[in-house]
C-alpha cells in the first residue's frame, strides 16, 4: 500500500512534460534565429559596408564572448532557483541585438549590439536546456534532441529572412528579427508557472543530494564539444564567404546555402538519439568529427557549386549528429547541475568557436580562403591526436 505513491511519483517523473519540451525547442527556434542570421549577414555587411573579413567575423566574436562569459552564471542561478522568465526574456533581447545591427552605421555599436545579442543567447540556453531535460522524463537524449533541433530549425530560418529582407529592404530589414522575439517571449512568459513547476519538482525529489556527480567526465565532453564548436562555427562563418569570394557567387545566394546547412542539421539533430542508441555516444562522436575534417578539406579544394552545396549538406550532419547526445551524456554526469551544465555545453564550450573567428577571418585576409588554417590545418593538427583520446573518450561514454 505504501509504495503506491512512490510509484505514480516515478512514474510521472519517467513520463516528464511533452508540451514544456517543444516549447523549449521553439524558445531555442526564435533564439537561434539571430544566431543564424548572424553568420547569414556578414555577406551583406561586406558588400554594403565595406568591412574586410576580420572586421565582419569580429562580431561573431563579440556575440560570442559576451555568451560565453556571463551564460554558466545564468546556468548557476538557475540550478538555485527556477527562473524560466530567463528563457522569454533571452529570447527577446538576442532579437533587438540582431536588430540593431541593421540600422547602427558606427562600427563600435554595431559590435554592441551584436554583444546585447549574445547576451539573449545566454539567458535562453542554461535555463531552457535545463527544463528540456526535465521535461524529457527518462528520455534524455530524445528530449534533448527536440530542443536541439528548434537551433538547428532557428539556423535555417535566420539566413532565409536574412537574405528576403535584407536584399528587398537594405541592411534595416534587420528589423524583421524583433517579430519572433517579441512573440516567442509573450508565449514563454504565458507558460512561465509551468516550467518553473517543472524546477520545484525536481528539487522536491531530492534527486540531486543522492547522486555522485563526475566533473571530470564532464569536462572532458566539454573539449569534445569544444572541438565541435570550432568546426561548426568555422563552417558557418566561412561557407558563404568561400562561395561569395572563391566561387564568385552573390551574398544573398552564398547566405541561402547555409539554410541548406540547417535543414541537413536539424535532420541529424532529431535522428541523433536513435542513431546513439544504436552505435553508441563514443563513436558516434569520433566518426562525426573525423568525417567533418576529411570533408572540410574536400570542401576548401572544391570549385563546383553544386558540390559545394552537396559538401555543405554533409558537414552538416557530421556536426550535429552527435551534439544532443554529447549534451544529453554531459548532464547525466552532473544531474544535480542541469543549468551549470547546461550553460557549460551552450556557453563556453560552444563559444570558443565564436570566439575563433576572428583567427580564422585574420587567416582569410592573409592567405585567401580556400589556404586559411579553418581547413587543411585543422585537419592535421587534430588526426594525430585521436588514437590517444579514443580510450578516454570510450572510458567516459561507458561510465
Amino acid at each position: 500500500m505504501s509504495q503506491a505513491p512512490i510509484e505514480k511519483h516515478e512514474s510521472s517523473e519517467e513520463k516528464g512534460d511533452r508540451l514544456a519540451n517543444y516549447l523549449t525547442m521553439v524558445g531555442h527556434l526564435c533564439t537561434d534565429i539571430n544566431q543564424g542570421a548572424l553568420t547569414a549577414v556578414l555577406p551583406f555587411l561586406v558588400a554594403s559596408n565595406g568591412y574586410s573579413y576580420t572586421a565582419a567575423t569580429m562580431l561573431i566574436f563579440a556575440s560570442n564572448v559576451a555568451s560565453a562569459v556571463i551564460q554558466p552564471l545564468f546556468g548557476w542561478m538557475g540550478d538555485h532557483k527556477a527562473r524560466p522568465w530567463f528563457m522569454a526574456l533571452g529570447t527577446f533581447l538576442a532579437g533587438l541585438g540582431m536588430c540593431g545591427i541593421g540600422f547602427l552605421t558606427d562600427y563600435r555599436l554595431v559590435v554592441a549590439s551584436a554583444m546585447v545579442s549574445g547576451i539573449g543567447v545566454a539567458m535562453f540556453h542554461p535555463e531552457g536546456g535545463r527544463i528540456a531535460n526535465l521535461a524529457a522524463g527518462s528520455s534524455k537524449a530524445s528530449g534533448m534532441s527536440i530542443f536541439a533541433v528548434g537551433g538547428n530549425m532557428g539556423f535555417f530560418v535566420g539566413p532565409i529572412l536574412t537574405s528576403a529582407f535584407l536584399t528587398a529592404f537594405g541592411m534595416h530589414g534587420t528589423l524583421v528579427f524583433l517579430v519572433p522575439a517579441i512573440v516567442c517571449s509573450i508565449v514563454l512568459l504565458a507558460f512561465n508557472q509551468r516550467f518553473k513547476a517543472l524546477g520545484v519538482a525536481h528539487q522536491s525529489s531530492g534527486v540531486a543530494g543522492h547522486t555522485q556527480e563526475h566533473w571530470g567526465h564532464f569536462g572532458l565532453l566539454m573539449g569534445v564539444l569544444s572541438i565541435r564548436s570550432i568546426l561548426s562555427y568555422g563552417l558557418l562563418a566561412f561557407i558563404p564567404l568561400f562561395l561569395m569570394g572563391v566561387l564568385g557567387q552573390n551574398a544573398a545566394l552564398s547566405s541561402l546555402v547555409i539554410s541548406a546547412f540547417a535543414i541537413a542539421g536539424g535532420v541529424a539533430t532529431l535522428v541523433s538519439g536513435r542513431v546513439s542508441g544504436s552505435v553508441g555516444t563514443h563513436r558516434l562522436i569520433v566518426g562525426c568529427i573525423t568525417a567533418t575534417v576529411v570533408l572540410t578539406a574536400i570542401f576548401s579544394l572544391n570549385r563546383s557549386l553544386v558540390l559545394a552545396v552537396i559538401l555543405a549538406m554533409l558537414l552538416a550532419v557530421s556536426t550535429d549528429l552527435f551534439y544532443p547526445s554529447a549534451v544529453a551524456l554531459g548532464m547525466s554526469y552532473v544531474p544535480g547541475h542541469l543549468g551549470t551544465a547546461s550553460g557549460l555545453s551552450y556557453g563556453i564550450a560552444v563559444c570558443v568557436g565564436g570566439v575563433a573567428e576572428p583567427f580564422l577571418g585574420a587567416a582569410g585576409d592573409a592567405i585567401g580562403l580556400p589556404r586559411s588554417s579553418w581547413s587543411w590545418r585543422a585537419s592535421r593538427h587534430w588526426r594525430p591526436s585521436w588514437p590517444s583520446f579514443w580510450p578516454a573518450l570510450t572510458h567516459v561514454a561507458h561510465r
